[in-house]
């Protein structure tokens, strides 16, 4: 990326090139501020960048679907890249049938025992939301919602295989987002105004690049910003303001320990020969049955027109950072290693937190370009040593 970045001027340094990052970096960049990037690893985007096999456009860390209701972020989204109009469907296999999900009604004929799914969804239809929020843990809101014959074949066995846990031992407060019972028929997974994938040749890797492509914004790659460099980089970028949207465990050498995260590695095969290798984007496999959890094809939301395409194997329990496991010990941890590095650096830097790392939270890209758009709202025009919030 070029710059034109020169002194006395509002400067600011974002540690992490992924959404989140690039995001803020842009938002300040158009407001006049010169921005350097600091990113650990030899390329922007983090977990969202696309990448190309054999000429297919596809997603080597798993399908990632923009969808939002938030009007302002989806047509910010669509300054950079162009998003076409994919809406969301997933496929589960549940006894050997390829179902809908989220869960439909008009699959529970094409199930074994169906009269007892029926019977066992008619005794919780008086149950209303409120009191099933109430919910102790995941498990008790789940059989609240659709009884034991679908629990035991959707919900069980995926959530063993994707947290590496009894889904009694995870909180019930997500459920609503993702976990449902439809008896409409709608075949689509998110109900949201706005929804795609990005309508060009290289997928989110062009929407990462043309956040990052103003002349305010200096990218640099393979470098990763700690708690004991952090002073350094940011005299040498002569900022006043830093946006973390890194893990704050590692950034600070797992200072108060470490913070727990379910990972997932994808292996991606090209398939020469076929169009499409499945009926949906993405297909779920909760059966313990299969050492996948989740099979990607991202040529249905790309609509590529050519020859072959590839399919990816996502499998749970790698050591990367995917997801946050969002039990109280952890997230009063993410708020201490906080505390602790605002009170390091309150005499010199303004410290802000945004996106999944930083805040150990399980959001959706339109929440963290929101968080991005937000924090960037709050820095700029202001003292970059105000208070940061």
């Amino acid at each position: 990326m070029s710059s034109s970045i020169g002194r006395g001027e509002r400067r600011a340094l974002v540690v992490g090139a992924g959404l989140t990052g690039a995001s803020v970096a842009r938002e300040l960049a158009d407001a006049g501020w010169n921005v350097v990037v600091h990113e650990a690893t030899g390329l922007a985007g983090g977990l969202i960048r696309s990448a190309t096999m054999e000429g297919i456009v596809y997603e080597p860390h798993g399908s990632h679907i923009f969808h939002t209701d938030d009007s302002e972020v989806w047509e910010y989204v669509n300054r950079f890249v162009r998003f076409n109009d994919y809406r969301h469907q997933v496929r589960i296999m549940i006894e050997g049938k390829l179902l809908h999900w989220p869960m439909s009604v008009g699959d529970i004929d094409a199930q074994s025992c169906p009269d007892d799914i029926r019977r066992e969804l008619a005794e919780r239809e008086s149950v209303d939301s409120e009191a099933r929020a109430m919910a102790a843990n995941f498990e008790e809101w789940c059989l609240e919602l659709m009884g034991p014959t679908l629990y035991a074949r959707y919900v069980h066995p995926y959530t063993k295989k994707q947290w590496g846990r009894e889904p009694r031992e995870l909180r019930a407060s997500w459920a609503p987002r993702r976990v449902q019972v439809r008896r409409d028929g709608d075949p689509y997974l998110f109900p949201d105004a706005h929804q795609g994938w990005p309508d060009g040749r290289q997928g989110y890797t062009d929407l990462i690049e043309g956040l990052l492509g103003h002349r305010r914004i200096r990218l640099v790659t393979e470098s990763g910003v700690s708690y004991a460099t952090l002073d350094g980089v940011s005299a040498e970028a002569d900022a006043r303001c830093v946006v973390l949207t890194c893990p704050l465990d590692a950034f600070s050498d797992f200072e108060l320990g470490r913070l727990e995260w379910r990972g997932i590695t994808v292996a991606n095969v090209h398939l020469p020969h076929v169009e499409l290798a499945q009926p949906a984007m993405v297909v779920n496999y909760p059966s313990l049955d299969y050492p996948f959890i989740r099979v990607h094809e991202t040529k249905h939301a790309s609509q590529q027109t050519c020859q072959g395409t590839v399919l990816g194997f996502e499998f749970s329990g790698a050591p990367t950072r995917h997801y946050p496991i969002n039990l109280p010990e952890n997230d009063a941890l993410n708020v201490r290693y906080q505390e602790l590095i605002r009170h390091r650096f309150q005499d010199r830097l303004a410290v802000y937190f945004a996106g999944r790392l930083a805040n150990y939270v399980y959001i959706d890209m339109d929440d963290c370009v929101r968080q991005a758009l937000d924090i960037s709202c709050k820095i700029r025009d202001v003292d970059p040593l105000a208070k940061a919030a």
